[in-house]
């Protein structure tokens, strides 16, 4: 079976990507919102109206900047870990969120940003084989705009242990920054590893639902092979319980599939 090829005016043209960092934004937005956090502002000593009463912005920026300079102040005394590194990531995140969407503060997004990479960069030191965390800090150099040489060499990095090590998530992750920042030949590179890894994985039965997902969402972003990628989703959703979350991300990518509209921009294999 001849090998498709993607071109690479085509790599800015895939909309899935897209959509699941939407879908990822709007779930960060129910976290944000979410009882715990709304229990955590209006303690027990902060007087509550009624049952309807919803913190405001102002209510979640002191929440988050509080939990940072608690988790600050607690890794100055202590020696730091993967979970509390981690958990003072995280508030971060929502810290640039809140000053990004609410505020529109651009000195104290930068400046979150800066100490979440930081983070995320004394991370890599402790565990320098994990993909998740050189990831995270490749997006946020790009976000600030570092020198190229810094971001190239860590995706160098990165790519290395995913040739090593895949991690078909994170790879695709990749390809879509990399499409972002107009790396094409690099993106078709990993585009072509991808598929020749993955190609053979499927009908052998060595994917499980997870990977014949991704190597679906390859096929039908990258690869404008829509028709073997329908088929990848329909076996997966015969095979998996409705309730599961690869059953319904593989329901979400054949409607997306299936919409009138994707075909507009499909990428056109060589």
């Amino acid at each position: 079976m001849a090998r498709n090829k993607v071109r690479a005016k085509d790599l800015k043209k895939q909309r899935w990507a897209g959509i699941v960092a939407a879908i990822l934004a709007f779930g960060m937005l129910l976290g944000l919102f979410g009882p715990n956090v709304y229990h955590a502002i209006f303690d027990n000593n902060t007087p509550v109206v009624n049952e309807q009463t919803e913190p405001q912005p102002e209510d979640y920026l002191a929440y988050y900047s509080g939990e940072v300079e608690r988790l600050e102040t607690y890794l100055d005394q202590t020696e730091p870990t993967i979970p509390m590194l981690l958990e003072l990531a995280e508030n971060y995140r929502y810290l640039v969120f809140i000053q990004q969407v609410f505020f529109e503060d651009t000195e104290a997004v930068a400046e979150s940003r800066q100490k979440m990479a930081s983070v995320f960069s004394t991370l890599v030191e402790m565990d320098p084989d994990s993909t998740e965390y050189r990831l995270e800090l490749i997006n946020l150099y790009q976000e600030m705009e570092k020198e190229d040489s810094l971001v190239e060499a860590e995706i160098n990095e990165l790519l290395q242990i995913l040739r090593e090590e895949p991690n078909i998530l994170v790879h695709l992750s990749l390809l879509n920054l990399l499409g972002a920042m107009e790396s094409e030949e690099k993106a078709v590179e990993e585009i072509e590893w991808l598929h020749s890894y993955l190609e053979p994985r499927y009908p052998e039965g060595f994917a499980d639902s997870e990977e014949s997902f991704y190597y679906a969402v390859l096929l039908g972003e990258y690869l404008g092979d829509r028709d073997m990628a329908l088929s990848i989703l329909n076996d997966i959703m015969l095979n998996e319980p409705e309730e599961s979350s690869v059953y319904q991300d593989a329901l979400g990518y054949r409607d997306y599939l299936n919409a009138d509209n994707t075909n507009i921009d499909a990428p056109v294999v060589d």
